[in-house]
């Protein structure tokens, strides 16, 4: 056996062409990887929520949802996204889901992970399920070989599920146009989270940048404009402020920079779909293994 791998690999070696280029070759997608990934199943409707109470869940990692047999409703947001065999469903961190009219039996895989550099407010994840094509199928193959295999590996893990992801959400090449947006974006986090309630001005200085061009950069290389990814970050973090903080509404308002209780709970309710209230002892586990093991926690 062991001479008919040599025998191959050689065939494989003198049929290598020559190359038009010697300095051009493969080049690796211009982008951290994700990280910290954790693969698990559900097998049943019990699985996913408690008998007679939908549960929704509420973390800082990202969910990819596989429908291997049966559906069921998967409420993202209080938007609804029926979820069938041969599609997958993106979960953005800080989302709330939920599930509805779900099959009694079912098998859906769960890929939860983290993904630095990355925006949960990009334009390129909504729009629903995608179809698992013949070749995001061989991805996911790779990948679940590569987590689950004898010689497990997470870094080649980690590119076979960046590959799975860019075949299902190719507009997301638009986070990788321009100048490094990764880091554009990590900088604007970091800012962010230093003065929550600050102005753009004064995150714009923060960053090095004039507010004009930074608000344009932003735009170009992630997609959004930079007021409402700002706006929709900031409620999604008086969500975690709130949920698994322990922190008053109040406080929470008034930690995210708005003048007072009503109008942080209108633009709450207006972007996560109900009131800020709602979100006490509703969060989910960051951590992904505790993740796997609630009903529903990973996704």
């Amino acid at each position: 056996m062991k001479n008919r791998e040599t025998i191959l690999s050689k065939r494989l070696v003198r049929g290598l062409p020559e190359p038009d280029d010697y300095f051009i070759g493969l080049r690796r997608l211009p982008e951290e990887l994700p990280d910290n990934v954790l693969l698990f199943a559900r097998r049943s409707i019990a699985d996913l929520h408690r008998p007679a109470d939908i549960t929704s869940t509420f973390h800082q990692r990202w969910v990819l949802v596989v429908a291997m047999t049966g559906g069921g409703t998967v409420v993202l947001d209080q938007q609804p996204h029926r979820l069938t065999p041969g599609h997958v469903l993106l979960v953005p961190p800080l989302h709330l889901h939920a599930y509805e009219n779900v099959d009694p039996q079912l098998l859906w895989l769960y890929v939860t992970f983290e993904w630095p550099g990355h925006t949960a407010l990009s334009e390129a994840w909504r729009g629903g399920p995608r179809r698992l094509s013949g070749a995001a199928s061989r991805r996911l193959g790779a990948l679940f070989a590569a987590w689950r295999g004898p010689e497990a590996d997470g870094l080649v893990a980690a590119a076979h599920l960046l590959a799975l992801l860019r075949s299902l959400f190719p507009n997301t090449e638009t986070e990788t146009k321009g100048s490094e947006p990764e880091g554009l974006i990590a900088a604007i986090q970091a800012g962010a989270a230093a003065d929550p309630g600050g102005t753009l001005v004064a995150l714009a200085r923060r960053v090095g940048l004039s507010e004009s061009h930074l608000r344009a950069r932003f735009r170009r290389e992630v997609g959004i404009s930079l007021g409402r990814y700002l706006r929709e970050a900031r409620l999604r973090q008086a969500a975690v402020w709130i949920g698994e903080g322990g922190m008053s509404v109040k406080e929470a308002a008034s930690r995210a920079g708005y003048p007072d209780m009503h109008t942080f709970s209108r633009a709450f309710s207006r972007v996560l779909g109900q009131p800020p209230s709602s979100m006490r002892g509703l969060s989910g586990p960051a951590r992904g293994q505790e993740d796997a093991r609630k009903a529903g926690g990973g996704g």
